[in-house]
């Protein structure tokens, strides 16, 4: 098993971060757990980070939320291994969406690694230091079967599901 961290997005990580995103788009053309918008520049797209780090979390109703971005690194040597993006605070839209508060991705060449485990381990810790009164919402899809797994080895418990071309399952970690 690998000994990963959560950092910050620097300026630093322009590089390996493109290619981590990259490797993502190309396998699955998913992106959870990291906001990447094309035709923005790096610079830019570390300048929105920063800013949405602060935005005001007044009540559940509001459009904007606060959210933190992170890279999933490898502590030897700062290898890129996935993304994690917290939201510490539930919004309708997270809610109704089936958002929740964590999202993450594993590069495809990590997978099947112990990396989400620590990815959601990381991040439950995280969100805790943010949030440390409510409980964290997170949702994947029923056919997800190792996301699913992540979720409850973190101790997630299922709250509800919504039927769709794939089944949506939203669980609460306390």
């Amino acid at each position: 098993m690998q000994n990963l961290t959560l950092k910050k997005v620097k300026i630093t990580d322009k590089k390996q971060f493109e290619e981590a995103l990259k490797e993502l788009l190309l396998s699955s053309g998913a992106l959870k757990g990291v906001y990447y918008q094309d035709g923005l520049y790096f610079e830019q797209l570390i300048e929105f980070y920063n800013k949405c780090e602060k935005i005001p979390f007044n009540n559940y109703n509001q459009e904007e939320y606060p959210f933190f971005q992170y890279l999933l690194v490898e502590k030897e040597d700062g290898k890129i291994v996935g993304f994690v993006n917290i939201r510490p605070f539930l919004t309708k839209s997270l809610d109704e969406n089936y958002e929740g508060n964590i999202g993450y991705s594993i590069r495809p060449s990590e997978r099947g690694k112990g990396c989400a485990n620590q990815a959601l381990s990381l991040a439950v810790k995280e969100f805790k230091r943010l949030n440390a009164k409510d409980n964290i919402t997170i949702c994947c899809y029923k056919e997800n079967v190792p996301s699913k797994k992540v979720i409850l080895n973190n101790g997630g418990v299922l709250k509800e599901e919504i039927q769709g071309i794939l089944t949506a399952q939203k669980y609460i970690i306390k």
